[in-house]
């Protein structure tokens, strides 16, 4: 199910926001992470080429140092690659990501990225939802609203679930009571199982931290959380939903995220090429 080289022409509207969308959680994320009395984070975030760019300097993992957006906000420039390079190597990060849509402009933005010394890593699928058909989620797994007390626990279930190390916690728990988003947990008695996180922007919904603690995998929480927020997102007003995860290969042949996802009616757009640096890369 691995995605194919081509797919059918998007509309700019869902081309625009499969990008901008994911662009917009993590600028929110990060200046919520970075307005924590200390920054025990180390939360870095600037607007670049109208792209985000983001940044951990607690810890040097590329999945938390990466720019979205770029080439898709407006067409990029040489100026805009090399201050995105400049900001990871200012904060002496050896490791980051640069996403690439496949519609990103100019065509010369990816000879530019690799000059910086990006090169190209496993794709990243993105996926959407037009809110128009949505299943009822399984009565018998409830999903419960948080609040800002719940922050804790949010991030408890993530960081176990996602096996991020435990710098990672505030990050997590830092948009928990910020405006736009909506964080469920899931519940097998009064255990917290499983946790997921909404965020809405201009009437298109992102969705992440989509995690299920290994112990209660395969019982059909993933797929509850995905209807509960689509329904959620539909009920908010929005026009359409935006979410990503890993692609499958030969390597992975199995990314049950995606499979989830496409049974709960999302649509394949693309598949996102990750141009990656790292310190042996980056020289």
């Amino acid at each position: 199910m691995s995605a194919p080289d081509t797919v059918p022409p998007l509309d700019p509207d869902v081309a625009y926001w499969l990008e901008m969308a994911e662009a917009a959680a993590y600028q929110d994320t990060y200046a919520g992470a970075a307005a924590i009395a200390g920054d025990p984070c180390g939360a870095r975030f600037a607007i670049i080429g109208g792209a985000d760019v983001h940044a951990l300097t607690a810890l040097d993992f590329s999945f938390f140092n990466r720019t979205v957006g770029l080439g898709t906000a407006r067409p990029a420039t040489r100026e805009d690659v090399a201050a995105v390079s400049a900001f990871y190597r200012d904060l002496g990060l050896g490791q980051s990501v640069i996403h690439v849509a496949p519609g990103a402009e100019p065509a010369e933005l990816v000879d530019w990225v690799g000059e910086e010394g990006y090169t190209p890593g496993r794709r990243w699928v993105k996926v959407w939802h037009d809110l128009r058909e949505i299943a009822e989620p399984s009565p018998a797994l409830r999903i419960e609203v948080l609040d800002a007390e719940g922050a804790d626990t949010f991030a408890e279930v993530c960081a176990t679930a996602f096996e991020m190390p435990p710098i990672v916690a505030p990050l997590v728990a830092a948009t928990l009571g910020r405006p736009g988003w909506t964080h469920y947990l899931g519940y097998e008695g009064a255990t917290p199982v499983s946790a997921a996180a909404m965020y809405v922007t201009e009437g298109i919904s992102w969705l992440g931290y989509g995690s299920t603690l290994e112990a209660s995998r395969g019982r059909g929480w993933q797929t509850a959380m995905f209807l509960r927020r689509l329904r959620d997102a539909r009920a908010a007003g929005c026009r359409m939903t935006i979410t990503e995860t890993g692609e499958e290969t030969e390597d992975d042949p199995v990314n049950h995220s995606y499979r989830n996802m496409l049974r709960t009616g999302f649509r394949l757009a693309y598949a996102r090429r990750n141009y990656v640096r790292v310190p042996s890369a980056a020289g």
